[in-house]
Order: structure tokens, then sequence, then C-alpha cells
């Protein structure tokens, strides 16, 4: 059930918007949302929603399904299968059939089901900031724009999207220019990379984008491309490079990964070797390695670092890769397309999936004169465009302006008007993968904002084409397949979760025959600052949802907040220390932000988080962060020299989360092999009693360490699989989160490694003879359960556990008085005072016991899957039956590289872990 809509502030001019108080109150208010993973109880079951993927019979509705859709991040569609419960979403999962998900899913997938609930959502059609109660002003006023521009033929009329690569929006907008012949097309995209497009153009005559098969890898040299990092490829390209490791592993030969960046990534903490160096310093290296394999356009060039670089490159041959980043110049990104066509590496590429004939928000900035009318669709350019191209001036000039999107945020509060949304579950729509293929979106929940309509119905009443939002995706796709084959086809689409053979086919390129490359980039002479999303918030679009802004970033370790990232040598220099305040200065431009000390920053680099400090982020209270729009220049939109830095006063208490290093006796954490070593087994343990014999089953779990890359999916999952409350800055700086699976990050001398750690289950579990009312049990299949109403919360069992793994539940956080009453059904809400932890997703285990009893068989190895083990995309965690010595469970146990944390103390964990892998030498 939808709340009513709570009255809205005053419409406000951008620059006086005001900060809510962050009390706690108001922080469990806006993440209401966490509990939100199904039906509300009382609400009545919606109508079949597009076609169930694994169905008995098509068109038969059950109380639970899971349907085929896709979500969009940056414009670039992942396929998912969503598990609905009497017409409301409860769960996303991976489509394993569409390339952009593989089965697996990341944290913005897992939170698409917050955001669908969030009670933060806009509800209500907004005049000046101010909720309207009916339509009938709206639809007067665009009658009357709509004569206006008639009489000019749309001459004035601006369009400003997000990147579009969906083909049914693409030919509404078309529709609109032709019937207009004077609006135009703006495309927005914070985090573009035109360095690489034009690069593509310099080197192949036409911006193309390189799909790289890291599986075949044998070396890769990444120069600033976070390959593992978030993004629309992020799953692809991680399910690429545990292949490669895995390949490697049964070969006796693991592939290099050697990185070159300014600030640690996911991809930095992975590699082989890692090079910490400023922006210029990359090129210069580039051009050096470059020079090393041949490449003539830079003869000459030299890097202490190239000659070593080059030759394992060259040994690698056509199994080599080079690929660069976001924020490179254009001659690296040259650069690296060149030494692939100097080693043979069949690169294949495609035209980019979301590139468009349109114009860019400069353009519209620099013609802000002649508007007259703007629609902003689904875009937020006040809060996330550079701070040079005033968009708060522009929209206080553009006489009629409105925006369309699933949050009041800053643009629609500077906004004539405001549209509500439907959230991407709710809403028909399609969308092609980071490959090109292409994938249609059902609804597959219930409307639950009843005002709210969709991009693509706006933009067909305003080309004056009929139809709903439906009808206009089968439109576009029956022009592509025909009446005939329309009905079939559409079906086989909406069940699959993609359209057949619709990737284009890739190509291999040949470089051009006149290419050279621009101009050395000259090095810095003072501090420079270095742009990069948000791992969690990405471009500040993700602000909105609690669980993002609650999860530790897996580098920085903050949550709630951000801070600019300096090297040690840096911060030093300076006398700053972690939360030190300063005043950052660029172009002319001041912002205050506290500092991070981060290990592995290159010297004179200050990495700036984007998405963070927004001012309208939906419910989420106060401006969490530091906004670093307000520096970032529309002409150096990444990597910008002549940064100032001016230690203050003050300082800011960050959110560090920051677990522990190694264990209390010297112990790694994180063990590190050889691929052809072993880690010498325990010595057998000592017990008075008997072991205790599992006739059945016995569930256990094992984590590979050299495939996990800290992505954090597992640990959302988790969430939204069980129900895990918000508990907002002020709990968490207590130390009272309640994130059942915790994502550790591990520093050595030799490298960073990350380390999941949900509870073990261990055989001989310590909280358990500590417990004085029985609560926390032992199972006949070896699962260690919680007894809730047994609980009396002493905690004696969190104070006894090793592994610090358990939860205690201050204060009811699941059943505040302002939160939307929807959850998961499958797993209950757990009451203030009790201890609660991570179960093995017991009722995923029942569920398939249910299925398995009915059918008169044993369950099968893999049937039982936990929810961190269905979203990790390198498929690191493997669960199952211990006693089934053909497991994979079992399998992953029997390798050498097992080992059990803190196995010393004779706990005997049920949890696992694989140690991770270093060449040998």
């Amino acid at each position: 059930m939808t709340p009513p809509d709570a009255l809205p502030p005053d419409a406000l001019p951008p620059d006086a918007l005001a900060p809510p108080s962050a009390d706690r109150r108001s922080v469990l208010r806006a993440a209401g949302a966490s509990l939100a993973l199904a039906a509300a109880a009382g609400c009545d079951a919606g109508s079949e929603f597009g076609s169930p993927l694994y169905a008995r019979a098509r068109g038969v509705a059950e109380e639970t399904g899971r349907y085929a859709t896709v979500l969009d991040l940056d414009g670039i569609g992942r396929g998912v299968l969503v598990r609905t419960r009497a017409g409301h979403a409860v769960k996303v999962e991976g489509n394993p059939r569409h390339p952009g998900s593989l089965g697996a899913t990341d944290i913005f997938l897992e939170s698409a089901v917050l955001g669908l609930h969030d009670p933060a959502r806009s509800r209500r059609i907004r005049r000046q900031g101010r909720v309207l109660r009916d339509a009938a002003p709206l639809a007067a006023w665009l009658e009357e724009q709509r004569g206006v521009l008639a009489a000019r033929g749309g001459e004035g009329l601006r369009i400003l999207t997000g990147p579009v690569s969906s083909p049914t929006r693409r030919r509404l907008i078309a529709a609109v220019l032709q019937r207009w012949p004077g609006a135009r097309w703006h495309v927005h995209a914070p985090l573009a990379d035109a360095a690489a497009a034009e690069a593509a153009r310099l080197a192949f005559g036409e911006a193309l984008v390189p799909l790289p098969d890291l599986a075949r890898a044998r070396c890769v040299l990444s120069l600033g491309a976070d390959l593992l990092g978030p993004g629309p490829a992020q799953i692809a390209q991680a399910r690429g490079w545990a292949l490669a490791r895995h390949v490697g592993r049964e070969a006796g030969r693991l592939p290099a990964l050697i990185v070159a960046e300014p600030t640690p990534t996911l991809t930095g903490s992975k590699a082989d070797r890692r090079l910490a160096l400023p922006p210029a310093q990359i090129e210069a290296l580039a051009r050096a390695v470059a020079a090393a394999l041949g490449v003539t356009a830079v003869q000459g060039a030299t890097h202490p670092d190239a000659a070593g670089i080059a030759a394992a490159l060259r040994a690698a041959g056509p199994d080599a890769l080079v690929l660069a980043g976001r924020g490179q110049s254009v001659a690296v990104h040259a650069l690296a397309h060149a030494m692939n066509a100097a080693l043979g590496a069949e690169v294949p590429h495609i035209a980019d999936p979301v590139a468009a004939e349109a114009g860019t928000l400069a353009e519209l900035a620099r013609d802000a004169g002649a508007v007259t009318h703007l629609l902003v669709l689904d875009a937020n350019p006040l809060q996330d465009s550079a701070a040079d191209l005033d968009m708060a001036g522009l929209l206080r000039r553009v006489p009629q302006t409105l925006h369309a999107g699933l949050y009041p945020d800053e643009t629609a509060l500077a906004c004539g008007w405001h549209l509500p949304l439907r959230h991407p579950l709710e809403s028909w729509g399609d969308s092609l993968a980071h490959d090109g293929t292409a994938a249609l979106r059902q609804p597959v929940t219930v409307p639950l904002v009843e005002a709210a309509t969709t991009s693509e119905e706006i933009l067909a009443r305003l080309a004056g084409l009929p139809g709903d939002g439906q009808a206009l995706v089968r439109d576009t796709w029956r022009a592509a397949w025909g009446d005939a084959a329309l009905e079939e086809r559409w079906l086989a689409g909406l069940e699959a979760g993609v359209v057949e053979d619709s990737a284009p086919p890739a190509r291999r390129p040949a470089m051009r025959t006149d290419f050279a490359l621009p101009a050395a980039t000259p090095a810095a002479s003072g501090p420079v600052a270095v742009f990069a999303p948000d791992p969690h918030l990405q471009d500040g679009s993700f602000a909105p949802l609690a669980w993002l802004q609650e999860l530790p970033r897996p580098l920085s370790r903050l949550a709630w907040g951000n801070a600019a990232l300096i090297a040690p040598a840096d911060a030093a220099a300076l006398g700053l220390r972690d939360g030190t305040e300063v005043e950052l200065q660029l172009a002319g431009r001041t912002l205050r932000a506290p500092v991070l000390v981060m290990p592995g920053q290159a010297v004179g680099v200050v990495t700036l988080p984007l998405g963070g400090g927004r001012r309208a982020a939906g419910g989420v209270p106060g401006e969490v962060g530091f906004d670093a729009y307000r520096l970032r220049p529309a002409e150096a939109p990444w990597v910008a020299p002549g940064l100032a830095l001016r230690p203050l006063n003050g300082a800011v208490a960050l959110l560090d989360t920051s677990y522990g290093q190694d264990l209390a006796d010297g112990t790694p954490r994180v063990r590190r092999i050889g691929v052809e070593a072993a880690i010498p087994p325990l010595p057998p343990p000592r017990s008075l009693y008997d072991d205790w014999e599992y006739p059945g089953h016995a569930w256990g779990m094992s984590i590979d360490l050299d495939t996990c890359i800290g992505c954090n999916a597992c640990a959302i999952a988790c969430q939204a699989e069980n129900n895990v409350p918000v508990v907002g800055p002020e709990e968490m700086a207590r130390g009272r989160a309640m994130h059942w699976l915790r994502v550790d990050l591990v520093r050595s001398e030799e490298a960073v490694d990350f380390q999941p750690v949900p509870c073990m289950h261990c055989e001989k579990a310590p909280c358990e003879v500590v417990c004085p009312v029985n609560a926390t049990v032992h199972d006949n299949e070896g699962l260690n359960v919680m007894v809730y109403p047994r609980c009396i919360g002493t905690r004696t069992c969190s104070n006894n556990c090793p592994y610090k793994v358990r939860r205690f539940n201050w204060t009811d956080y699941g059943r505040q008085a302002n939160a939307v009453p929807v959850r998961n059904p499958d797993v209950p809400i757990r009451p203030r005072g009790v201890i609660e932890k991570c179960t093995y997703c017991q009722h995923r285990i029942e569920a398939a016991r249910d299925v398995a009893r009915q059918e008169g068989r044993p369950i099968r190895d893999g049937e039982v899957r936990t929810a961190c083990q269905d979203a990790c995309p390198t498929r690191a965690i493997h669960f199952g039956d211990i006693n089934d010595p053909a497991s994979a469970v079992s399998r992953a146990k029997a390798q050498p590289r097992n080992y059990a944390l803190l196995g010393n103390l004779d706990t005997r964990p049920r949890t696992t872990y694989l140690a991770r892998l270093v060449p040998e030498g």
C-alpha cells in the first residue's frame, strides 16, 4: 500500500534548498523502504504481468512467479528475473540468458526493489514545487503550450535526456523531432568519456567501443580502466576475469593483470602488479610501452617500467589485452588501440549502444537564450552537471520547464512543472546491453504510483502518437519483425528476457593508415583533481537509496558520506589526518571537504568522488557528504590540474567501518599461496565428546578469495533477501550496523584483499554453549539457527563469537512507525532486543526440500542457492551439501587452497575459504 503524499516544501531556488535535520527518526523514515521486498499486508494481488519465465504453462498466474525484465545503468540494459508474490516484486536476480548479467547481479540491480517501494518517490504532479491533487492544471498548460509551439514549428523546444539505448525511446524522439522541426534533442551523461569516443575515431575513423574478452586473456594491461569496478559491463567482465583465473589455475599458469591508476580501484586490488601514477605519468608509461611494442607513432619514448610490461604483453601475443579507462587522455585511449593492433590481439568492437545524434548539455547551455520550452526526462542536470555550465541560471531563464522523474529532485524543484515517472519495474520499455543485445522491459508489479507515467508515453503524446507503454514498444518491434512474427517473437522475448539474435555482429577494425597521436599531455606542476564516480552512488542518482548509503565503500570503508582521497605522503607534508577539513579551490571555485588518507593513492592526486552532497535526494536527510560537482569543470570533467588545497581548523567525523586486519596470533586472514602449493592442514582436533553424525544433509559454504572482487553484491543481496534493516549514520557510528554479511578489506604489504564474512555456522559453535535460554542452537543438518522468541538479548553469544558476525536489534529498526509495511514474506521481521545473523538462507533450503518431497526425490546439488551465492558475479561462493562428495562445495573444500578462518580455535566452521593465488617467483 502506498502512503499518502506528504505536503511539499515551498518552491525555492536551487541555492536556497536547506538540508533537513539528519536525526535518527528522519533517517529511518528515509530507510523505511528497506523493508520493501514484497506485498504489503492487505494489498490485493494484481493481474498477471507479461509472461512468467519458469511458469508451468503460459498465461497462468501464480502466487509466486519469476518474470524477466531489464534494468538500465547509464542507459545500458542488464537482464534480471524478478521474483514476485501476489503481484508485488520481492527480489531481483540475474537473468542467465542476458549477456549483461549472466545470472548474477550487482548492488544497483539488487537495490531496484528498494527504489520501487521508496516512500520518498514522487507521487503527485507538482507546480513550482507544490503538490497538485489533480492533473487538470497540467493538461490545460500542455494544451496551451502545444498551440504556442505549433505556431512556430517547435522552435525553442529542447528535450534533455540521459544516455538512451532504448530502440523505442529513440524512435519516439525521432518522431517528435519530425513533427516539430525546430525542436532539438540533447543528452546529458555525467559519466560519459568523450576521450574514448574521440580516440576511437582517431584510430578507426568511427566511434566504436571495445568488447574485451577477459576470459581468454593471458596478460592484461589496464591504463586507468576499472574493469572489475561498477558499471554496465562489470558483471560480464568480472565473470570473464574469473574464468581466466580458473583456466590459469588448471593450466598451472595464472594470467597476469598489470594496472596503472591514480587512485585505488577494485581492479587494482586484484592486480599482480600495480603502479600508482598520476594521469600524466600514465600517458608517459603508455607511450613508452607502445614504443617498446613497435608502435611507430611513439618511437623513442621511454619509461623505467615499460620494458618489463612490454615483454609480458609480447609473451601473451594475441591473448594480450590493453585497455584504457575513464579519465585518461585521448592519446592513452588511442595508444591502447594501437598496442592491441601491434600485439595481434583480436578485440571485437561494436557501435556504442548509447551513442546518439544529439546535442550535448554544454550546447544546450550555450543556446539558453533561444530556449523557450525545456522538457527534462529522467535526468537531474541541476545536480550532476559541471559547475561552470550554470544550470540553475539556465532553468531560471527558460520560461516554460517540465521535469519528469522518479523523485522530486533538485531539477524537479527548480522547474515550473514536475511529473512523476513510473519505476522501471512498473513500466514497459526496451534497451540494449553493452554488446548491443536487445531486451524487452515489462512491468513485474502492480503500479505503486497511480499518477505516474513513462518517458515513452510523454514522448508519444508530444509526437501525436496514440498508445500506452506496451503498445508503443510493440510498435517498435512490429516494424522490426513484421506483423506475422510479432506475437510469437514478442512472447518469446518476454519469457527469455532477451531478443534472440539481436546483438550486432562484432567487428575487428583495422587501424587507420594515417593514425597519428595528439601532443603529449604536460605534467601538472601542482596537485591534480581526479573526479570519480562514487562506487555506490555513481553519479548521485542512487543517493536516495539508504541501502547504498549505509553499505561501506569497498576501499575507503566509508558509509553515509564521502571524503577527498589523498596520498599518505601528501597528507604527511600538509599535516592532514583522516577527517581533517580542507578548502579545495579550482578555477575560482571553492569547496570544503574532509580528507581520507588512502594507501595506494598516487602522490599529487586528490580524488573527489561524485554523487555526494545531494540537497534533494528523496527521503535521505541532509547533505550526506560533499558535492564534488561544484568544482567540476566542463572542459576537464575527469582530470583537472591546478587544484589548490588549504587545511582548515575543523574536522569531520568520518564513518569508517574498517574491521581489523590480521588475527591476534599474527596469522594472515587472507592466505596467499602459489599455484602448486597447498595449505598445511591443522592438527586433528581434540575433544571429550564424539562428533555429531549427520545422516542426511550437512550444509556448508566455500568462498574463493582468489576470484572475490569485493563488489559487495553479496552483502546487498543478503540485505534484500532477509529484510535486514537500515539503522542510519548515528547508529552505525555506535557500531550497530545490522548487515548479516560484511565484506572486510584486508590490507597487507603484498596487496589488498577482500573477505566476505557471514556466520560461519561452526560445528563447535562458541555461541551455543553460553546462551542462557538455548536461543541459538544446532539443527540436525549442521545449521546454527536462532530461535527468536527465546532470545532475551543478553548478547553473550555475540561476545563469545570470535568472528563477530552476530547483530543485535537495538531499536526495532524494522518496525518504525513511518516504515512502508512491505517485506519479503518468506523471512520474518525480527523484533527489538534479539540477536540476528546469517542463516544460510534457511527458508530457501526449506523451499527446495518441499519441492523435492512433493516430487519424491532428494534435493539435488545446486538446487539450494543462497542469496549471496546467486548475486556473486565471479561465482566465488559455493554452497551445498558437504555430505555429498560430488557436490560443488565438497569439490571446492577438497582443494589444497581450502582453509578455515581461525581454524586453530577448533570451532570447525562450515564456511571455509580458498586462498588467493599468486604467481610463482
